[in-house]
């Protein structure tokens, strides 16, 4: 099953080749997998600073966020 999006001018799709509901009651592997975001450049700029003063990541905030957001809207 494919989740699809409706688009101004096509429908795009995500994750044809997989049974969406394996996806969603899949268990973790603990295989690492990679994520790419656009940011506008100038807030790629003021996040690595920020995260460079903080002496951590990009990588480990964003993990943090989503983790955040998994355990108020997963499921």
């Amino acid at each position: 099953m494919a989740l699809t999006k409706q688009h101004t001018s096509k429908t795009m799709s995500f994750g044809e080749h997989r049974d969406l509901e394996k996806v969603i009651h899949n268990t973790p592997s603990g295989k690492q997998k990679r994520v790419n975001v656009n940011f506008d450049e100038e807030i790629h700029i003021r996040f690595k600073a920020a995260c460079a003063k903080k002496s951590t990541s990009i990588t480990e905030v964003i993990k943090d966020l989503v983790d955040n957001w998994l355990k108020e809207n997963d499921r």
